[in-house]
Parts: C-alpha cells; structure tokens; sequence
C-alpha cells in the first residue's frame, strides 16, 4: 500500500477573510505542499470540482482517477467534509482554519493549525499510521531502522536465542502470547504517541534483522530523560554497525525530540558496549542504581 491520492476541498482550505480583497487565499507552506506532490506522483483530487459530496459521488470520482481509497488521504477542515470518508477505508488530516468556524474533527487521525512543517512525507507518515504501516525512521549506509510488527516476532525469538544477546539486556517472554501483548500495546502506546521507541535494523541488502535500537524514555533523579539503547546480533558485530546505527539515532533524536542530552546506561562488564559509546564521544557521568542493577551512566549533549 502507497499514498497515491490527495482528497482535499480548496474551498475549505481558503483563509481568505470577509474582509480580505481576494476572495481565495492559501497558506504559503499548503501551496508548497500542492505543488511539489507530483514529484511524488500523487493525484490532487478537489471534490468541490466534482461536487463529490456523498460517499457513492466520491468513489465514482476515484474510480475515474484509477485511484482505491485504500492508496488515498484527505486533508478536511469541516466535519462535514469528513463525514464523506466515515465509512470508507481513507486516511485524514484535519485542518484547523479559523474561517470554518467550530470544529471537532474528532474523526481524523491528526490535526494540524498550518502547513508550514507539512510535506509529503508528513503525508505518508499520517497515512502509514492509520493503515498500520510500520515507518522506517532513520536510514544509514548499511542499514535502516523501523518499528515492529507482530510479524517480526518470529524473526525475533530466533535472534534472541543467542545467550549472548540477552546477558546484558532482557529477553522477550517465554509466552508468545505474552510477548504479542507486549508488542501490541508498545505499538499502539509507545510509537504512536512519542514517535520513537527501540527499532528494528534491518540490513539493506539481505532485508533481514539485523538487531534492535532506539529510543527510551526514562526516569533519572527524578526527572524524564532521553537514552539510547542497541543490539546487534553476533553474526554482525565487529563490523561498525553498532556506531553506524547510534550515529543515525543520535542524529535523529537532536532533530526529533526536545531533549538536550542523551544518555546510555551499560554494565560495566559489557565493555563492547562502552567501547562504542566512547566512539561516539559519550562521557561517563556516574553510577545509578536502575532495577536493582548497578549501571553506568554516559551522556552526550545533542548537537542541534
């Protein structure tokens, strides 16, 4: 499934007010974002040409457009434009435009206030998460990181049977059931509302997994922080993975997230992890008692 079609009504989209000398007036970032989808060979589909105002009038329209309303998102500002997609397997944005009076737009997926920060990978991004589509979130020359399917649980169970893996992390449940739950609720809790979370990596050539990194947040005198955690399987290490991948996820949290310092909390024992750390210029803080495991902490400002 891709994001092939962009339902929107320009009508709606206008912030032209009473009293403004044009009548119709987009947002500098909404025309941006218009005229640089087909680059990505996406259809604008405005239904107020078409009047495509009931469900039936609109599939008519996508039909013409050899478009399925699985491959397409629509950006609406009213309620009632919603309303057309209720029953229909589209994805939506809601816009929030101060000409259109009160609003609700509970039925849409994300709300913005403008398009300044809106592309078409903030698009595919909106429309992955609706149809469950995992994202791929950093990429580096060897590999990429993306969230978890239950899919992937197989795959997993077989890179975690390796005692090495699980002597310096915890192991996944012994109850598959168990684990699904786990993994169900970290998707739908964990990615979907911070963003970010533990990856998948995945190597680029064969596609298959390489380990896990990413993203915690977590609790350090009180108070919320930032920390980076990874593992790569044994097959791969001793090859620069380690420090590729932290390198993608250090980048990516200075961009993505508010917080001014990273933090990486290893055993002292586990000296392949603290040499990779200090490759990438981390300093030792302090000892912290975490889970009733003493841990050493190293931070890293984030460069921004």
């Amino acid at each position: 499934m891709e994001l092939s079609g962009l339902i929107i009504s320009l009508q709606e989209l206008n912030i032209a007010k009473e009293e403004d000398i044009e009548r119709f007036v987009m947002e500098d970032g909404l025309t941006e974002l218009l005229d640089g989808l087909y680059r990505y060979n996406v259809q604008i589909i405005n239904i107020d040409m078409f009047q495509a105002d009931t469900p039936e009038k609109l599939k008519v329209i996508l039909e013409l457009h050899n478009l399925k309303e699985e491959n397409c998102l629509m950006i609406a500002a009213t309620d009632k434009t919603l309303g057309i997609i209720q029953n229909m397997n589209v994805a939506s944005i809601g816009y929030l435009n101060p000409v259109c009076g009160k609003q609700e737009l509970s039925q849409a997926e994300v709300l913005v206030e403008g398009f300044d920060e809106v592309d078409f990978f903030f698009l595919e991004r909106i429309y992955q998460r609706q149809h469950g589509i995992p994202w791929t979130v950093i990429e580096t020359d060897r590999c990429f990181l993306r969230e978890m399917t239950l899919e992937d649980l197989d795959d997993l169970y077989r890179l975690y049977q390796d005692p090495e893996i699980t002597q310096y992390m915890e192991g996944l449940y012994e109850d598959r059931e168990k684990e699904e739950e786990y993994t169900k609720a970290y998707i739908n809790n964990m990615y979907r509302f911070y963003g970010y979370g533990m990856w998948l990596v995945i190597e680029k050539g064969t596609g298959k997994i390489m380990g896990r990194a990413g993203l915690n947040n977590i609790d350090l005198h009180g108070e919320p922080a930032l920390e980076m955690g990874y593992m790569i399987g044994k097959n791969y290490q001793n090859q620069g993975y380690a420090t590729e991948v932290c390198d993608g996820i250090l980048q990516y949290a200075a961009e993505a997230t508010e917080f001014e310092m990273i933090n990486c909390l290893i055993q002292k024992e586990n000296v392949k992890s603290v040499h990779v750390v200090e490759k990438l210029d981390f300093t030792w803080k302090e000892e912290v008692e975490i889970q009733e495991k003493t841990m050493q902490r190293y931070t890293k400002t984030l460069q921004f």
